[in-house]
Parts: C-alpha cells; sequence; structure tokens
C-alpha cells in the first residue's frame, strides 16, 4: 500500500489511465496501492438509517467509481454483477460477504439453485473481486457502520436479485447521491 493516502481524484485519474477495458487484476492492484484519503471521499458519503447508500464518485463507459455507505445491520440482496467486473475494498468498519454457488435450472425455469457457499469477514484493507453473472453474493454490515469504494468496470445498470428460494428479479441500480 502507499505510504501516503491519495486523494479520491487520484484513484479515478489512475482508474482511466487504465484504458478502455479494465482489468480486474489491475483494478484490484489500484485499490491495493492507493490507499485513499477519506478526507477527500467526503463529499461523496452519506448515510440512511437501516441501509447502505450507493453514492457515485465518478461514471465512464469503462467504469463507475461507487462509494458505498452500509449503516449498522444493512446488508445488500443476494446478487449478480451482470456482465461486469467487480472490485471493492473496505475503508472503514467490517463487512460480511456470504458466497453463494448459482445453478440455472435446466429447464429453463424461473427459480436457480443457490447454494450457500461460505461466508468472509473483510475488515479495513481487505479487497473483494467478482466477475460477471456467475458472481453471486450478499453483503452487509452486521456489527456497525462501514464504507466501501467500489468499482464496476463496466457500469452495471441492471442486475439480478435473488430471493431466498431462487428466485430472480431484475433490479435497476441506482445513486442515492450524484456529484454535480
Amino acid at each position: 500500500m502507499r505510504s501516503s493516502p491519495c486523494a479520491i481524484d487520484e484513484l479515478a485519474a489512475a482508474l482511466r489511465g487504465l484504458g478502455g477495458t479494465l482489468q480486474p487484476v489491475k483494478v484490484a492492484a489500484a485499490l491495493r496501492e492507493m490507499s485513499v484519503d477519506l478526507r477527500t471521499l467526503a463529499p461523496f458519503v452519506s448515510w440512511c438509517s437501516g441501509r447502505y447508500t450507493r453514492n457515485l464518485v465518478t461514471r465512464t463507459e469503462a467504469f463507475e467509481l461507487v462509494a458505498i455507505c452500509w449503516d449498522a445491520g444493512a446488508h445488500s440482496a443476494i446478487h449478480d454483477h451482470a456482465d461486469s467486473d467487480c472490485a471493492f475494498v473496505v475503508l472503514d468498519g467490517t463487512l460480511e460477504c456470504e458466497n453463494y454457488r448459482l445453478a440455472l435450472a435446466p429447464d429453463g425455469g424461473s427459480r436457480a439453485a443457490l447454494t450457500r457457499a461460505g461466508t468472509r469477514t473483510l475488515a479495513h484493507g481487505d479487497l473483494d473481486v467478482r466477475s460477471g453473472h456467475l458472481s453471486v453474493h450478499r453483503v452487509g454490515a452486521p456489527a456497525g457502520r462501514a464504507t466501501t469504494l467500489h468499482v464496476y468496470a463496466k457500469p452495471i445498470d441492471v442486475c439480478l436479485a435473488y430471493d431466498e428460494d431462487g428466485t430472480p428479479r431484475e433490479v435497476r441500480s441506482v445513486y442515492d447521491t450524484v456529484p454535480r
């Protein structure tokens, strides 16, 4: 990790410098090497009681950089990442990441077979990398507030979320805040 924290706009510039098609390994390396000064992230941070917020930092055709603020006890739905790659770093707090195996119904039915494949606890500085629609997980902050920084290469407009029984539903990505 870099010895002194960088500004969030330096990370955004480094990501732009990776080109038009971001490779997950290079995105993860950038997140690992560039510790973001949380003071520079302040304009992109918002909280909402009982849930998480998605706060857009920047978006290009190649990627979107999103700060996610997790209130204590908040968690995402079980979801995929459409046809995008995702890498995120924990900036503050602790997250729990529940991983799932997905098997689509062979008969083309509406339910998928979801099998919980394990849980991983992520703390400050830890990274998680995902790739596409077969990478299914649920993320949450069971122990208190947390802040994460996510890079989606390419931006996700719609993904699939799954009920506990494997029933999928299309979910449109929205931002709680967008920079001016």
